[in-house]
C-alpha cells in the first residue's frame, strides 16, 4: 500500500509543537477561572495550539486544577445568529470525544422540545416549524449555549476565530455573556478566544460600550522553536517512508521562517515530489518551493489576492500599492518609494499597512513592516513592478 503524505497543510497540526510550556501557562490560567484572548496572524498556528490547549486542560495540574473539558467553536463562517448555531452543532457533532457528543446532543433535544424548534432546520434558515409560530433567534442560541453547561463542572468553551463575531447581527457577545460568563452554582466556565485581526479583536474586547469589555487576559501565540520544528518534520518524513537528508529540512525552514501553515504546506510539496524508498533532498525542497511560489500548487492563489485590492476602492488600491512596496524591499517610510509605486508620501504607505495589519497580513509598525506569510512575501517579491526603478 502507498504511504500517504502525513503534511495536511490546511488543517491544524493534531500534535501540538514547541509551545508545551505555553499551553500548561494558559490551561492554569483558564482553571483559575479567567477569560483568555489570544491574537495570532493567519497560519501561524492557533487553530493547532487550541488542539494542545485542548489536551492540557484534560490533565490534573494538581487539586487546584483538575482536569476540565473543552469545546472548539470554529466561527469563520458565523455571518449570522442561524450560522452561528450551525458552528456550534458542528462543533459538538466532530468533538473527539464519543461521550461529550452524547451529553450535549441529549440537551440539545431536550431545548428542541423546550422550544419547539429543530436546530437542523433552524440553522438551514428556516426559523420556525409549521403551526409553531416564529422562532426567536437569540433564544435558540442562547438555549445552544446554555446546553454546552451541562457538559461539565469544569468547561472550556474555545470561540476560534472570535472577531467574525463583529460583522454578526443579533447581538451575539450580549448572549455570550449570559449564557457563559453568568456565574453557575457549583460550576465554572471559562471563555478561550482567538482572533487573526488584532484591532477588530481589541475593538470586541476593550471597548466599554461592548457586552464583555475588559473581561479577558489577552496574550499573544509565541512562535514554535526550530529545533521542535525539525524535530516534527524529519520524524514525519521518517515515518511515511520519505526520510529528508539534514540539509535539505533545514533549507525548508529557512524557506519558510517557521511558519506553521507554509512549514506544513512545503513539507507536503516536497514530499508529493519524492519517489517512494527515495530520501528527500535539497533539490526536491528549492523545486517544491518554485512550484508554490509559481502558483503551480493548491492552496495558492495570490493573483486573485492582489487582484481584489486593486479592483477594490481607493483604500484596497493603496493597500495593494503598500504591499507591493515593502514586498519589494523597501522602506514604508520613504517618500520616494511611496511616490514611485503611486502612493502620495510615506504616511499614506503607513496608514495602508495598517489596515493590512487589521486583516492579519502584515505586522509591524512604523518604517518597519513585514509580510507575515513567507509564500506571500516571496510572490508579491517577484511582483515588483517598480523594480527597475528602485533598488532595495
Amino acid at each position: 500500500m502507498p504511504a500517504i503524505n502525513p503534511f495536511i497543510w490546511d488543517q491544524a497540526i493534531d500534535d501540538g509543537i514547541g509551545r508545551a510550556d505555553f499551553a500548561r501557562e494558559t490551561a492554569l490560567q483558564l482553571k483559575s477561572g479567567q477569560h483568555v484572548a489570544m491574537f495570532g496572524a493567519r497560519g501561524i498556528g492557533k487553530s493547532s495550539f487550541t488542539l494542545e490547549l485542548a489536551k492540557e486542560l484534560a490533565q490534573s495540574q494538581g487539586e487546584d486544577a483538575p482536569p476540565w473539558e473543552s469545546i472548539r467553536i470554529d466561527l469563520r463562517r458565523a455571518i449570522s445568529i442561524p450560522a452561528f448555531v450551525g458552528a456550534i452543532s458542528y462543533a459538538v457533532d466532530n468533538h473527539p470525544e464519543k461521550a461529550v457528543r452524547r451529553r450535549i446532543s441529549g440537551a440539545f433535544k431536550k431545548l428542541e422540545k423546550e422550544i419547539g424548534v429543530n436546530l437542523g432546520v433552524f440553522r438551514a434558515g428556516i426559523k420556525s416549524v409549521p403551526g409553531t409560530g416564529a422562532t426567536n433567534e437569540s433564544e435558540v442560541l442562547f438555549g445552544q449555549m446554555a446546553a454546552l453547561r451541562t457538559l461539565d463542572r469544569h468547561l472550556v468553551v474555545i470561540f476560534d476565530e472570535f472577531q467574525r463575531l463583529n460583522n454578526c447581527p443579533g447581538e451575539p457577545l450580549s448572549i455570550i455573556r449570559s449564557a457563559l460568563m453568568e456565574p453557575g452554582e457549583g460550576q465554572q466556565v471559562s471563555l478561550f478566544l482567538t482572533g487573526s485581526m488584532r484591532e477588530r479583536l481589541d475593538l470586541m474586547l476593550h471597548s466599554s460600550t461592548e457586552p464583555i469589555w475588559d473581561q479577558t487576559h489577552d496574550v499573544e501565540i509565541p512562535e514554535i522553536g526550530s529545533e521542535e520544528f525539525l524535530t516534527f518534520l524529519e520524524l514525519r518524513f521518517d515515518a511515511s517512508g520519505k526520510p529528508i537528508d539534514e540539509n535539505a529540512v533545514e533549507e525548508l525552514i529557512a524557506f519558510t521562517n517557521l511558519h506553521p501553515k507554509r512549514t506544513q504546506h512545503l513539507a507536503w510539496m516536497a514530499w508529493e515530489d519524492t519517489h517512494p524508498g527515495s530520501h528527500v533532498t535539497v533539490d526536491e525542497v528549492r523545486g517544491a518551493w518554485e512550484k508554490l511560489v509559481a502558483g503551480v500548487a493548491p492552496g495558492v492563489d495570490f493573483g486573485a489576492m492582489l487582484d481584489q485590492l486593486l479592483t477594490g476602492d481607493s483604500s484596497d488600491v493603496s493597500s495593494a500599492k503598500a504591499l507591493l512596496l515593502i514586498g519589494a524591499g523597501h522602506s514604508a517610510g520613504s517618500t520616494k518609494s511611496a511616490k514611485t509605486y503611486g502612493l502620495s508620501d510615506a504616511t499614506t504607505t503607513r496608514r495602508a499597512l495598517e489596515r493590512m495589519r487589521n486583516r492579519g497580513v502584515v505586522k509591524g509598525s512604523g518604517s518597519r513592516w513585514e509580510i507575515v506569510d513567507p509564500l506571500y512575501a516571496e510572490w508579491l517579491r517577484r511582483q515588483d513592478p517598480a523594480g527597475f526603478l528602485l533598488e532595495p
